[in-house]
């Protein structure tokens, strides 16, 4: 980094313009350490991956030096919450410290957009509702996260733009496209922040986004999944929904309607035949199928030619074309790269297939478009090596660097792992012991405790027990019985609440201060071996000459225990207990991989547990329903 960029880089985060723009900001040599790396990256190019511990305030310290050095930039993240913070608080802030004039956008999967025509043609569905009736008929952006109230996902999929029945050019409000006119005022950014699918999706479709300099990509660790989405196939009853809705809403004789949707029928049984009977997630293989997706091929090619010149239905026309052309896909692919899968989370099975290794085509459609990539996250790291991650984001020649945290978790926080524990694999008698310690410590704390699962199986033995079980005065949130997010909210209003979660809950959740003192984890969170796609990516590693424990599932588990232990100290001041209930992680070898990659608390035997919460954790705010927060510092998430 020249050596001009190094002392504005150094100026900046020493003087006090960022104390007029950021309440509570003070300089942090961690921070300012990973800001001249930054700039380094930027002089030099290349592919960077930088690990950046809880309570650095890494955003800014990316922000800064990409602003400085006059770069157009790309900000990418995993989460609509961190997208949210940069646009409308993080970047803002730099921006105006500096004095910058640079031009911000924040561009949205299409999902997220309100399509009008849509709404034209199928606003009385829901006249019903005023609050979305008025919301739409009156944003300016057409962002379904700028509405405020409930709404069903049924609801919001038959009003948002989707490229699979987009009239584009032919559209009668193409003119006010929130969509278009969102990616308008992308291609004039000069700071673009948008999510990891977009990124993927709208590189590997070249027209999509802009040109840039500098690729930040935060929440690094997440890459793989969104890519690996974006790359692959998906075919199923949801993905026909545009054709029907096309031709619902169209105007047309009664005859050639009933005869259009007699066509779409048959497509949707061919569809429907390839997933019959499958009741849970499991292996799919197109070649036992091929008659199937012929099937599906004829049918889909035969009602896109029917309605073809039809101006009013080329949506629908697109959309059957779509779902004969992925069908096809599935018939041409190479089950040695890709994994395909039955997925049954939703309400119609999904036929999937995924690729298995994305380093070269992230390479390919993603590093290569800039002169600078760099790739960060508070969870890049397994046990002090950046290998895994190397690996399976295909950043092979990365420079890496890792920013520790500035918190004193030997100080703030205790890690025990009682002794005499059930057998990981005794669901019922451990979910007794897990039970038992979560009781104890939401019991000495007033709530305040999350408890982690790897399993929704061993979440509804504890949730059984609890229901009989939780002390007076307490509150059992538990995931399933409603939203995340209102989970979240009733927990930080409560403020004597017990959270029982899996997998969404063991990461991106900021509950800094006294909200959260107490995390238990029931086991050491190895990915099940029997979903098709954790499977598939095990044998490619075993066909190459690896071991799939030490190279994938140890590894994912050790990154995955990092982020559920890292929800607990989110500032300078936090306090707390991790217990985790697995004897794997001190009796078994491999448990020091474990114990190597998460916070450096301090280990203590489990009868000073309930000590360290009377002497450390009760004087800290555990009173008020809500303790004093310091920010773990701005754009830290894990």
């Amino acid at each position: 980094m020249n050596r001009g960029l190094t002392e504005r880089v150094r100026e900046v985060f020493s003087g006090d313009c960022l104390d007029e723009e950021v309440p509570g900001y003070s300089a942090r040599p961690l921070q300012i350490s990973l800001a001249e790396a930054v700039g380094r990256a930027i002089h030099t190019g290349g592919i960077h991956l930088f690990e950046a511990g809880t309570g650095i305030g890494k955003s800014m310290a990316y922000i800064v030096p990409a602003l400085l050095s006059g770069s157009r930039i790309f900000i990418s993240t995993a989460t609509i919450t961190l997208q949210d913070q940069l646009a409308n608080k993080d970047v803002p802030a730099v921006v105006a410290a500096l004095g910058s004039d640079a031009g911000v956008c924040v561009l949205k999967g299409r999902n997220n957009y309100l399509c009008l025509r849509k709404w034209d043609r199928g606003r009385t569905r829901v006249e019903s509702d005023e609050d979305f009736t008025s919301w739409a008929g009156s944003t300016a952006d057409g962002d379904i996260t700028s509405y405020k109230h409930e709404l069903h996902p049924s609801v919001w999929r038959h009003f948002r733009s989707d490229h699979l029945d987009c009239a584009g050019s032919a559209c009668p409000f193409r003119g006010g496209c929130h969509f278009y006119r969102a990616r308008s005022e992308a291609r004039k950014a000069d700071v673009l922040i948008l999510n990891h699918h977009l990124l993927v999706s709208g590189l590997a479709a070249e027209e999509v986004l802009p040109g840039a300099d500098v690729l930040v990509i935060d929440e690094g660790h997440r890459l793989e999944d969104a890519a690996s989405e974006c790359l692959g196939l998906a075919l199923g009853e949801a993905v026909l929904l545009p054709i029907f809705d096309g031709i619902a809403f169209s105007e047309m004789d009664t005859q050639r309607k009933a005869l259009l949707l007699e066509l779409a029928r048959k497509l949707s049984s061919y569809v429907t035949e390839l997933t019959y009977g499958v009741t849970e997630t499991g292996p799919w293989d197109p070649v036992e199928h091929m008659e199937g997706l012929s099937k599906v091929v004829i049918a889909a090619k035969e009602l896109a030619s029917e309605v073809e010149g039809d101006e009013e239905l080329q949506p629908a026309a697109q959309a059957a074309s779509a779902v004969g052309t992925t069908a096809g896909m599935f018939q041409e692919l190479s089950t040695e790269e890709y994994c395909c899968f039955v997925e049954t989370e939703g309400r119609h099975p999904l036929l999937k297939a995924v690729p298995l290794d994305i380093g070269p085509d992230l390479r390919e459609m993603v590093y290569s478009r800039f002169d600078t990539t760099i790739l960060t996250s508070a969870t890049l790291t397994v046990a002090g090596e950046f290998d895994f991650f190397r690996d399976r984001l295909g950043a092979w020649d990365a420079v890496c660097r890792s920013f520790g945290s500035p918190f004193d978790y030997a100080g703030q926080a205790v890690l025990s792992i009682p002794d005499g524990l059930p057998p990981h694999d005794s669901h019922e008698d451990l979910a007794v012991t897990v039970w038992h310690w979560g009781r104890k410590l939401a019991e000495a704390l007033g709530g305040r405790t999350l408890m982690l699962f790897t399993s929704y199986r061993n979440l509804k033995l504890v949730k059984d027990m609890a229901e009989r079980e939780l002390p007076q005065g307490l509150e059992l949130l538990t995931q399933g019985e409603m939203s995340r997010s209102g989970i979240l909210r009733d927990f930080r209003a409560s403020g004597r609440a017990v959270i029982l979660g899996t997998a969404s809950f063991w990461e991106g959740v900021d509950l800094p201060g006294s909200m959260l003192q107490a995390v238990v984890i029931d086991r050491l969170p190895f990915a099940s071996p029997g979903h098709p796609l954790t499977r598939a990516r095990m044998d490619l590693i075993e066909r190459r000459g690896g071991s799939s424990f030490a190279r994938y599932s140890l590894p994912l588990a050790a990154v995955r225990l990092k982020q559920g232990v890292g929800r607990l100290i989110r500032s300078m001041d936090d306090t707390g207990v991790v217990m985790i209930m697995d004897r794997r992680i001190v009796t078994r070898p491999y448990g020091r991989i474990f114990l190597d990659s998460i916070p450096p608390f301090r280990i203590v035997h489990e009868d000073m547990v309930l000590d360290f919460v009377m002497e450390h954790c009760l004087g800290s705010g555990v009173s008020s329903s809500k303790g004093s927060v310091e920010d773990a510092g701005p754009g830290d998430q894990a």
